[in-house]
C-alpha cells in the first residue's frame, strides 16, 4: 500500500533527528465530520489545517538539531497514523518513516507526541528498528473517534466495525508487529485525571513484563484533566524534553522515584507553568 508521507522537515545538517506527531485539532469534531462528508468542506481545506504543526517551537529552541513535523491527513480528516478509509496504514507509514531515517543517515531519532500524537509516538517508537527515544505525553490509547460521531466513524473506518475493534485494542495490536525495545529508551507523561491514565499505566507494565523495556512513566498528581496537562504545565514539559534528547536524568527536586522508573512530580515541578 502506498501512502502519502509529508508535514514539514526542517534539515540543519545533524545526524540527530526529532519526529513530532501531531495531536487532534480542536475544530477537527462532529459538526466538521460531518461537513466532510457532505461536500461542504474541500480536502485541501482540511490539509492545510494540519501544516499549523503542535510544538513548532521546539525546533527553535533545540536549533542544532534536524526536525520532521509529520502530518496526519488521513481518512479526509485524521487517522491516528493508523487507519485511512477503513485500512490499517501502520506497516506502510512504518515503512515510510523507516526510508526517511535511512535516506537522511540519521543516527539518532527521537520520536515526540501528545494525545493523538502521542499514541503514534508510542506505536512507531515500539516498531520502528531505527527509533532511540520516545516521549508520549498523555497519548488516548483508546482512540477516541466518539466525539466525530457516525461520519467520523464513516471517514475513519468505513463503517467496518471489526477494524474500529481491533485499532482499539492497542495492545492486541502490537502482537501484529515485531515490537523492538533493546537499545530505547521510552518516556511517557500523564496525569492521574487524564481520561488515559489508566491505559497507560497497563500498557506500561504490559510492555515491562512482555518486553523489558527501558521505560520512565511521569505523573502529574494534580486536578489537570487531558489538555490542560499539556498546555498548562509547558515549562516543565520542555524540561522533560531537554532531559531526553541530553540523555540526563531527570531531576530529583522535580520528580519523585516511586520505583521501577515511575516518577511523581513535585510541587516544584508543579510550580513550572
Amino acid at each position: 500500500m502506498d501512502i502519502r508521507f509529508e508535514g514539514k522537515h526542517i534539515k540543519r545538517e545533524s545526524d540527530t533527528l526529532i519526529v513530532v506527531f501531531q495531536g487532534a485539532f480542536t475544530k477537527f469534531n462532529e459538526e466538521y465530520a460531518n461537513q466532510i462528508v457532505a461536500g461542504e468542506i474541500s480536502p485541501e481545506s482540511v490539509q492545510n489545517v494540519h501544516t499549523y504543526y503542535h510544538f513548532y517551537k521546539l525546533s527553535e529552541q533545540f536549533s542544532q538539531h534536524d526536525f520532521f513535523f509529520v502530518e496526519d491527513y488521513y481518512s479526509h480528516l485524521c487517522g491516528w497514523y493508523m487507519f485511512d478509509h477503513g485500512n490499517l496504514i501502520i506497516q506502510a507509514f512504518n515503512d515510510k518513516l523507516s526510508q526517511f531515517i535511512c535516506n537522511h543517515g540519521y543516527k539518532e531519532v527521537i520520536l515526540i507526541g501528545s494525545s493523538k500524537g502521542g499514541v503514534a509516538s508510542t506505536l512507531y517508537g515500539l516498531i520502528n528498528p531505527y527509533v532511540t527515544k520516545v516521549f508520549g505525553m498523555v497519548p488516548d490509547l483508546r482512540i477516541s473517534t466518539a466525539p466525530y460521531g457516525e461520519s467520523g466513524s464513516k471517514l475513519f473506518f468505513n463503517n467496518d466495525a471489526k477494524l474500529e475493534e481491533k485499532v482499539k485494542d492497542f495492545s492486541g495490536l502490537l502482537s501484529d508487529y515485531p515490537v523492538t525495545v533493546a537499545n530505547k529508551k521510552f518516556y511517557f507523561y500523564t496525569g492521574i485525571r487524564d481520561y488515559g491514565f489508566q491505559s497507560l499505566v497497563k500498557l506500561n507494565k504490559h510492555l515491562y513484563m512482555e518486553y523489558g523495556y527501558d521505560s520512565h512513566l511521569i505523573i502529574m498528581p494534580t486536578a489537570d484533566t487531558h489538555s490542560p496537562l499539556i498546555k498548562e504545565h509547558s515549562n516543565l514539559i520542555n524540561r522533560i524534553i531537554d532531559d531526553i534528547i541530553h540523555d540526563s536524568p531527570l531531576e530529583d527536586e522535580l520528580f519523585l522515584e516511586l520505583g521501577g522508573n515511575i516518577y511523581l512530580s513535585t510541587y516544584p515541578a508543579i510550580g513550572r507553568k
